[in-house]
């Protein structure tokens, strides 16, 4: 297990936030142990290794924000993480990118096929792991973001290929999806398994998703001064873009901070204060 969290990098996480990390990836190696004699079991636990696990980490500290108890979170933290890890393996095919963070791509690695059954090997996981959970809202709410992310991928697909210019509705209507929805559910189920009230799940929900979002931005502007095949390149305004998207990305992440606002204040409510700060 040791071997596992060691191979992470983690020292640009706040700390506190970081001993989050080192228990999500300890609770990752716990369900993929549990599979240890499938074929799938080396390649999934090579391929999770590294990332910040902001999602995971964004439902544990949602559920201990409401004061969850008697439930176990991260369970749940695993399977949005798996449902993280699908979309990249995809993505890196349908991408044809053959690295992914300064390594090797899952299919570059293991070919094609064995990383389009990995991805369904995944699924299954998830859907073991929600089974567990007795609030059908829980993988309710899985499913609908992962047809969301789904949903933006394929926009995004299109407009490359037909090389649409897109409105900036469309352009944030593409990043809701394919990224703010999983860091959304995350924080929803997170609070769902903890008992809070709609109110509260509804608050840690908008504040996820605005968080979502603002993250998405900032790696469009990063990617794009790096590639002249980003996203932002298809994006049609009349202002100056750079400066125009860090301004919005700015007022995402200050009224994500205003939801948290309407919650008691906590341990973990400091701690979603922290990882705004931490992507901003």
């Amino acid at each position: 297990m040791d071997e596992f969290v060691e191979n992470v990098t983690s020292d640009i996480l706040p700390a506190r936030i970081n001993d989050y990390r080192i228990k999500v990836d300890n609770a990752i190696l716990g369900e993929l142990n549990k599979r240890k004699d499938s074929i799938c079991y080396k390649c999934l636990t090579n391929a999770i290794k590294g990332g910040k696990r902001l999602r995971p980490i964004l439902l544990v500290l949602s559920f201990e924000c409401m004061n969850g108890q008697g439930v176990d979170p991260f369970p749940a933290a695993v399977a949005v993480e798996l449902i993280h890890l699908e979309s990249l393996i995809h993505d890196d095919i349908i991408d044809r990118d053959s690295l992914r963070r300064e390594n090797a791509a899952f299919h570059a690695l293991y070919g094609h096929e064995m990383a389009l059954l990995s991805a369904d090997f995944i699924l299954s996981m998830v859907l073991d792991i929600t089974a567990h959970y007795s609030n059908p809202r829980v993988t309710r709410t899985l499913a609908l973001a992962t047809s969301r992310l789904c949903e933006g991928e394929l926009k995004e697909l299109r407009a490359y290929k037909n090389k649409q210019m897109l409105k900036e509705d469309e352009y944030f209507d593409i990043i809701s999806k394919k990224t703010a929805a999983l860091f959304e559910a995350s924080a929803k189920i997170g609070a769902i398994i903890s008992g809070a009230t709609e109110d509260e799940i509804q608050v840690l929900s908008d504040y996820a998703r605005l968080l979502g979002i603002a993250y998405q931005i900032r790696d469009d502007i990063s990617d794009w001064e790096k590639s002249s095949t980003e996203l932002l390149t298809l994006l049609d305004t009349n202002l100056e873009k750079k400066q125009y998207l860090q301004w919005i990305f700015a007022s995402y992440i200050r009224e994500a901070k205003e939801k948290l606002e309407k919650l008691k204040p906590s341990d973990a409510r400091d701690l979603l204060f922290q990882l705004a700060d931490f992507i901003s």
